[in-house]
């Protein structure tokens, strides 16, 4: 079973299944996610990115010099409040050796759908299942 998101710069492909084992079978879950090229497949980054998206959807986070979500101010994901015709926006860039490569503007319902599925992606990220016998520790 597989379940893809592709929308707002944030990639995610989550796959489940179950596999035989000697001793019974395993369920597992893979969590494959970017946003912007970024990898956020692990708990740090999609909790990172969800705190931005929950702090904007608020009202606060600060406009104003952009904050660092992931990685650097050279190389990671630098996020800011902007307004244009009294509407805010989320910016969130990618930078690269301190270039901006990619940018995107986010409103509150586009915040609000990344969030949606963001907690999909960290709920993924919950311990595996397993049935059977329980194995053995050497």
């Amino acid at each position: 079973m597989s379940i893809s998101y592709n929308m707002d710069g944030l990639e995610l492909v989550i796959t489940a299944g179950v596999s035989d084992e000697k001793l019974g079978k395993r369920r597992w879950t893979q969590v494959v996610a970017s946003y912007l090229g970024w990898s956020c497949s692990e708990l740090e980054p999609l909790a990172g990115l969800k705190a931005v998206l929950e702090c904007f959807l608020r009202g606060r986070l600060a406009s104003g010099e952009p904050g660092i979500v992931l990685g650097t101010e050279q190389d990671g994901l630098l996020v800011t409040v902007r307004q244009k015709n009294k509407v805010q926006f989320l910016q969130i860039c990618r930078v690269a050796r301190g270039d901006t490569e990619v940018e995107r503007f986010l409103s509150y319902f586009e915040a609000s759908r990344l969030t949606i599925v963001v907690n999909k992606a960290l709920q993924a990220l919950s311990p595996s299942s397993i049935w059977g016998p329980e194995p053995e520790h050497k």
